[in-house]
């Protein structure tokens, strides 16, 4: 239950922060709104409560029965994370500052 409080909370903070990164502004389409990456972070924040829930749900049942729930959910929550976060980061194109 533990590993998937924690990975929900930091997709949360890294989605959170994601907010503060410059967007990139093409040459040939105007620049996109400075909140364009808000909807991406709340979609993908909202949908990994469901595998988290379904996580804290089963974790107190030793059961076997409730093994293919726990693995479906650990895969579906690191994918929702994953995913979310490069929707979040490319959605108004994606720079970092590089400093070497």
């Amino acid at each position: 239950m533990l590993p998937a409080i924690v990975i929900l909370l930091a997709t949360w903070l890294l989605l959170w922060l994601a907010q503060g990164i410059p967007v990139l502004c093409a040459l040939a389409n105007p620049c996109p709104a400075p909140d364009v990456r808000v909807a991406p972070a709340l979609l993908f924040g909202a949908l990994m409560i469901v595998p988290t829930a379904a996580l804290v749900l089963t974790a107190r049942g030793g059961e076997r029965a409730w093994e293919w729930l726990r693995s479906l959910s650990y895969i579906v929550l690191a994918g929702l994370a994953v995913v979310g976060l490069l929707a979040a980061l490319f959605s108004g194109g994606f720079t970092v500052p590089f400093i070497f």
